[in-house]
């Protein structure tokens, strides 16, 4: 009996512990559930994530590669790392010439320091959005102005900028337009308000003494006729000036509306022909006119009506700062494919510290003629800019009293 009682107590200890080990392996199996639930729900939200993820990139790729706008990716210190279709279009490099170089290797020289004012505010100042308007060179060497809008964002280790290049040049050529309109209207208000106020004021003086003369006693002929001359001559002088600054606005106008229509042209018939009718000045004056040329013809692409206008200024200005009895000559010549012009007379000159100034508006190195004849200071203004639409370079090479020479180069 005793051996009985004593198994039946091992047979109950046995199987409590049996109980026990099963209740603890069910919770065990529990836990692994409830862990393998939690699993698969971390799984499925990284799946979620992963594919939130794939989306948003696939429609960040749509927009980046598909945009009409150029856009790229650049790094801190503006290399590119990404770049689309579109800027490499607008730029005419391929992808592989773009990605790894630096922006600023394409930048216009004088628009350098947009980008780097572009770097500072992203990357040292952590603005989030920084929006510049700047120049990027092209592969065949042109420019084009652009607005870049570059947005800081994180990247794993790294924050790189998302850069809109968005093409303004026909914003820019609108706004060049536009301000020469203003520059134009400002010139009128100063012809206006200084040249053309001088001369009228001395047409009116002029034309209210002559009216007092011509109201007084015939008593002494002689001197009446001689103050009447000098007032008619007077208001003849000041018309003629006042007509002339009129002319040089007009045509100031017509140049900068009007666009140049360049003909390929003998250069040589062709000022031979104008100076028939530009002789009438310097012949005036006693001034000799001599035009050198090979005899050949020497062929440019010119728009004939402004470059007319060319002539007459630099013919004018000759005529004007020589003396009387003095020479003119006209040399056309051929330098590789230039075509070269130039106009050199024995005058006044022009002294060294005005020479910097004499192809701008208004010149500080206008005077008068060695006949008090009036200059408005734009004839070589105009000659620039006429020039400057032929792609052409025009300088000078003068002393005072030892006369000027213009010359003029074109393609």
């Amino acid at each position: 009996m005793p051996n009985s009682k004593t198994n039946l107590k091992t047979s109950q200890a046995n199987t409590t512990s049996s109980e026990a080990e099963i209740l603890a392996l069910r919770k065990e199996i529990e836990q692994l559930r409830l862990e393998k639930a939690a699993a698969f729900d971390r799984l499925n939200v990284q799946e979620a994530i992963h594919k939130n993820f794939e989306e948003s990139q696939s429609r960040f790729e749509a927009i980046f590669y598909q945009s009409v706008l150029g856009q790229k990716i650049i790094s801190a210190d503006l290399r590119i790392t990404q770049v689309n279709e579109s800027l490499q279009q607008m730029m005419g490099y391929s992808k592989a010439e773009l990605v790894g170089t630096r922006i600023t290797e394409f930048a216009h020289p004088d628009f350098v320091w947009d980008w780097q004012a572009l770097q500072k505010k992203l990357w040292e100042e952590q603005i989030p959005s920084f929006q510049i308007e700047t120049c990027l060179l092209k592969k065949d060497g042109t420019s084009f102005w652009c607005r870049v809008t570059s947005i800081l964002f994180q990247d794993q280790d790294a924050r790189l900028g998302f850069t809109i290049v968005e093409n303004i040049d026909k914003r820019k050529l609108l706004e060049l337009e536009l301000k020469k309109l203003y520059d134009n209207q400002e010139t009128i208000m100063h012809m206006v308000a200084h040249d053309l106020k001088s001369p009228l004021n001395n047409i009116m003086l002029a034309a209210r003494l002559l009216k007092e003369t011509l109201e007084e006693p015939d008593t002494k002929k002689q001197e009446k006729d001689e103050q009447i001359f000098s007032y008619v001559n007077l208001i003849s002088e000041t018309s003629d000036r006042a007509l002339h600054l009129i002319s040089e606005l007009l045509l100031i106008g017509e140049i900068e509306s009007r666009y140049a229509t360049l003909e390929q042209t003998d250069l040589k018939d062709y000022i031979q022909f104008h100076l028939n009718s530009l002789r009438v000045d310097a012949e005036r004056k006693g001034i000799r006119l001599l035009f050198h040329h090979s005899g050949k013809p020497v062929f440019a692409a010119i728009d004939r009506s402004k470059f007319r206008w060319v002539l007459e200024n630099l013919l004018s200005n000759a005529v004007k700062f020589s003396q009387e009895n003095g020479q003119i000559s006209l040399t056309l010549k051929e330098e590789g494919d230039k075509k070269v012009l130039q106009v050199q007379d024995n005058g006044i000159g022009i002294p060294a510290e005005l020479h910097a100034t004499v192809f701008q508006k208004f010149t500080k190195a206008r005077r008068q003629g060695t006949k008090g004849e009036p200059t408005t200071g734009l004839g070589l203004y105009i000659v620039k800019q006429i020039i400057d639409e032929h792609k052409g370079r025009v300088w000078i090479e003068s002393q005072a009293d030892a006369g000027t020479s213009v010359f003029i180069e074109l393609p």
